[in-house]
Formats: C-alpha cells, structure tokens, sequence
C-alpha cells in the first residue's frame, strides 16, 4: 500500500526532473511507477552517465 502511493506521489516528480534535464519522458515515467524512488537515483546516474560521455571525463565544466 505504501509503495504504490509513493510511486503515485513519486511520478509529478520525475516528470517535472526528466522535463529540466531534456530526457527521456515516457520511459523515465514507467521506470518511476514501477520502481518509484529507486527510479530517480537511476535516473541520475544515467544522466551522469550521459552528461561524461558528451563532454569527455577529462574536462572542467561550470555549473551555475
């Protein structure tokens, strides 16, 4: 019971995440309700993933 409503709480979420960082939306939002909270640390590592390969791992890169 608590897991479907954090998945249920845990998708407006990810959606809003996957909107900002240009991914995926469709199967990041499957991923969210079926996993729930595990999603959004999967999530991270594979925009990190993503993000190293675009700019090479041996770059300094700014953030604001």
């Amino acid at each position: 019971m608590w897991f479907v409503l954090l998945s249920s709480l845990f998708i407006p979420l990810m959606y809003l995440d996957t909107i900002q960082k240009g991914m995926p939306v469709k199967r990041w939002l499957i991923l969210s309700a079926l996993l729930g909270p595990l999603a959004w640390f999967l999530f991270n590592v594979h925009y990190r993933r993503a993000w190293l390969r675009y700019v090479g791992v041996n770059t300094c890169t700014w953030r604001a």
